[in-house]
């Protein structure tokens, strides 16, 4: 569920604890309920008296704040004929607010007051159908659209504001776009606040159909003028996500600072963030960091989900990542109510970040949520369900998971089909089924599914090859702001699998993405110049790239830095010993992937001392460790040996590969562990293992393939060359016989299909240069 829709249905008990009755929200209002009319006036005094005694004590801004006072003085009221007074005392049993919870009771009591008709009771009976609080009632949004119904009927505003917007999104009710806005838009057209902001998250919300940024940030204006604070997050919001266009963090940290003065604690919050990333203002990580610990001291839960973000490494920052501190602010922010950090810190017990791997404690606390109709969770417990890091795969299952997340209108959850489909992880890739779906979300407004779905459509996957209307889908999908559209964008101009390069188009969508704050565009930047498939190497701009990719929080930079560097790939940009200070500092920020290259500098002598058994022994620590990455580098080892030239480093022990292989296993996805059976049946030498693999490259996703063609390149040469023969000739470049023998014909062959994908220069140095491995990966 998107943050606009969570706050719309949670409005109703934020009303409560700020001692306003949920019934309230747009009070006075028509349909409200009122003393009962059979008392006596001097008792209808007094009831009134004691109601206004429970408001007193119910509400947050009284420093003397006391619930159970509160309850007690409603409980008084009510008995003395106030039908208000019964609706609260209905409403604080469910939630166990100033009494023990008794949900049987408290609803009962609200039922009462609805049955004669009260539109207040009705609206809020919607508020609990609809909520987001599994520890009440479990969400049932067809009952509480009906309760709304009802209760707009008997003309409460809140009745009318709320049907209206679950009609607008189709939620408990089918999907009337324009009848829900008509019902909002008539409250809006009156002034109230409430219905100003509900309709600029209705036009604001891919969710509630087509978007229109303008009329939202209008709505919102309206609304920040008529006194409406959170108006004015929702303005810095719309400007900072980019939904108005390309992300203006001025603008939003301007309205960020104007909620923050409001009294705002989430503008507060989000202004410490942008001064700790310096977005719209000038960068100051102590000072924004040293803020977002003081809201967290405070028991903010936004900000203790952030920290946990940053600590965790679940977002890029320049702060070192610390996965048992993030899981600490997790789970502080988790028991501060923030769901999103209780799913965060059930995913890291699963896997085993921060602490000891619990796989069915960690699966248990997502399964609440999700048990309880929380999309989100339903999401998290999918992804859980079929990484085998996280235990036993169950694809059937995820899948289940991400089908309810959609019946639940969670666009998320068909890119997450899309994606089960497509990347090989659990089941064989079905790419017209993949496609499927990415498209589905893409028609629902969502971005990635469109970027996703356009990259398919340009690179022919999953149906007929449309260069021109894929690329349109994804220069679309740039429109929004949105990063990964920029860097998808970027590869479908440089790569050549995706229509003829176009290198200065596709180097401004990197550095687009950068400028969105996607470090991805700074090391695809860096890879054009050292690559020099597309423009000449220029090994200074290369590490210029990666390091401002390391400085900006990313330790891929140091790690792509590093390793070109100690290979010595990166002319008069620093020493091989430079390489590696790089590496090691990449792997002092926590990323696993850096012990890799660091073992090959040990194995070959690059910027350090030769040492085979010192590498060994590295990645035999780390795969000790749980790093499943360096576990599949030390089977390479020795699955396929180590030499070059008439040096040998490692002999090849296919017996010990074996073993490793065996105790890795199980840690590896299905479309892991399958280009690993590839990859000794390559180590076969023989042409029916070649024929072998050719036969279930289907089962691999691209990303897959390309990976293996990779590896190939340089420890299987003839399987490599097997394959890329077959590859050209199923595509009309090679006429010859399909030996993995390389031959002149089969040169001719790859300087055709270089040429024909518009990246000559790729392949001047011959098929087994890096440049022309890479090319030819994204012929599979």
């Amino acid at each position: 569920m998107s943050r606009i829709c969570h706050v719309a249905l949670m409005t109703v008990f934020v009303a409560l604890s700020a001692g306003t009755a949920m019934s309230a929200e747009t009070a006075p209002e028509a349909g409200a309920s009122s003393t009962s009319g059979g008392a006596t006036s001097e008792r209808a005094v007094n009831a009134d008296a004691l109601l206004r005694l429970g408001d007193l004590y119910s509400n947050a801004g009284n420093a003397n704040r006391d619930p159970a006072k509160a309850f007690d003085y409603y409980r008084q009221a009510a008995e003395a004929g106030s039908a208000i007074a019964r609706l609260r005392v209905g409403e604080m049993r469910v939630l166990g607010e100033g009494t023990e919870r008794d949900i049987s009771a408290g609803l009962s009591a609200i039922e009462e007051v609805a049955s004669a008709g009260d539109g207040a009771a009705l609206a809020s009976l919607g508020g609990l159908y609809s909520h987001a609080d599994s520890r009440a009632i479990p969400l049932d949004l067809p009952r509480a659209y009906d309760y709304y119904r009802r209760a707009a009927a008997a003309g409460n505003e809140t009745g009318i504001l709320r049907s209206g917007e679950m009609l607008a999104r189709g939620q408990g009710i089918a999907r009337d776009r324009e009848a829900g806005l008509a019902l909002v838009r008539s409250l809006a057209d009156r002034g109230n606040m409430h219905a100003l902001v509900s309709l600029g998250d209705l036009m604001n919300d891919a969710d509630a159909g087509a978007s229109d940024a303008e009329q939202a940030e209008t709505a919102y204006a309206k609304a920040a003028a008529l006194g409406h604070a959170d108006a004015l997050l929702r303005l810095a919001d719309l400007y900072g996500s980019g939904r108005a266009g390309k992300p203006d963090y001025v603008k939003a940290f301007e309205f960020y600072d104007k909620a923050a003065q409001a009294g705002q604690q989430f503008g507060k919050l989000r202004v410490a963030e942008l001064t700790f990333r310096g977005q719209g203002t000038r960068q100051d990580v102590e000072g924004g960091l040293a803020s977002i610990k003081g809201l967290a001291d405070a028991g903010d839960a936004e900000a203790l989900t952030f920290l946990g973000d940053v600590y965790s490494g679940a977002v890029q920052s320049p702060v070192a990542t610390d996965a048992g501190a993030g899981l600490d602010y997790y789970k502080r922010a988790a028991e501060a109510g923030n769901t999103r950090a209780a799913l965060r810190a059930g995913e890291m017990t699963a896997h085993g970040l921060g602490t000891l791997r619990d796989v069915s404690g960690g699966r248990d606390i997502v399964r609440r949520f999700a048990d309880a109709g929380n999309p989100q969770a339903l999401i998290s417990l999918g992804d859980l369900l079929r990484e085998p890091e996280s235990g036993d795969v169950d694809g059937d299952a995820a899948v289940a998971a991400y089908e309810r997340a959609a019946s639940l209108n969670e666009v998320e959850a068909l890119v997450r089909l899309g994606d089960f489909y497509s990347d090989g992880m659990t089941v064989a890739v079905d790419l017209p089924k993949a496609l499927g779906y990415y498209r589905q979300a893409a028609g629902l407004g969502d971005v990635i599914g469109a970027v996703r779905a356009g990259a398919m459509v340009a690179r022919g996957q999953g149906t007929v090859q449309d260069i021109a209307t894929g690329r349109a889908m994804v220069k679309a999908a740039t429109e929004s702001g949105e990063a990964e559209a920029h860097v998808v964008m970027g590869d479908l101009l440089s790569r050549g699998d995706g229509g003829p390069p176009d290198v200065q188009a596709a180097m401004r969508e990197y550095a687009e993405a950068a400028s969105l704050g996607r470090t991805q565009g700074l090391i695809r930047l860096g890879d054009l110049f050292r690559e020099g498939k597309l423009l000449q190497s220029n090994g200074k701009k290369a590490a210029g790239y990666y390091r401002q990719a390391a400085e900006a929080g990313d330790p891929y930079g140091l790690l792509i830095l590093g390793s070109a560097l100690s290979e010595s790939l990166l002319r008069n940009a620093g020493k091989p010993a430079d390489g590696v200070a790089a590496l090691r500092q990449a792997e002092a920020t926590g990323l696993d992937d850096a012990v890799i290259p660091l073992a090959d500098a040990m194995l070959y002598g690059m910027g350090t001392k030769r040492d085979a058994k010192a590498a060994v022994a590295l990645l035999e620590q780390a795969a000790g460790s749980g790093n499943v990455a360096a576990a599949r580098h030390l089977i390479s080892y020795y699955r396929d040996g180590r030499r070059y030239g008439r040096t040998t480093f490692i002999k090849a022990d296919p017996k010990r590969a074996e073993q490793l292989i065996a105790g890795v296993s199980p840690w590896l996805s299905r479309g892991d562990r399958l280009v690993e059976e590839m990859l000794f049946a390559a180590a076969g030498s023989g042409r029916q293992n070649y024929q072998s693999i050719a036969a279930r490259m289907h089962e691999l996703s691209a990303e897959q393939r390309q990976s293996l063609i990779r590896m190939m390149r340089t420890t299987h040469p003839n399987g490599y060359i097997y394959l890329a023969q077959q590859q050209l000739k199923q595509a009309g470049f090679y006429k010859g016989p399909v030996t993995g023998v390389l031959s002149g014909t089969t040169t001719g062959a790859v300087n055709r299909y270089c040429k024909a994908k518009s990246v000559p220069n790729a392949c001047r140095f011959g098929p087994m240069s890096s440049q022309a491995g890479d090319v030819l990966s994204y012929a599979f």
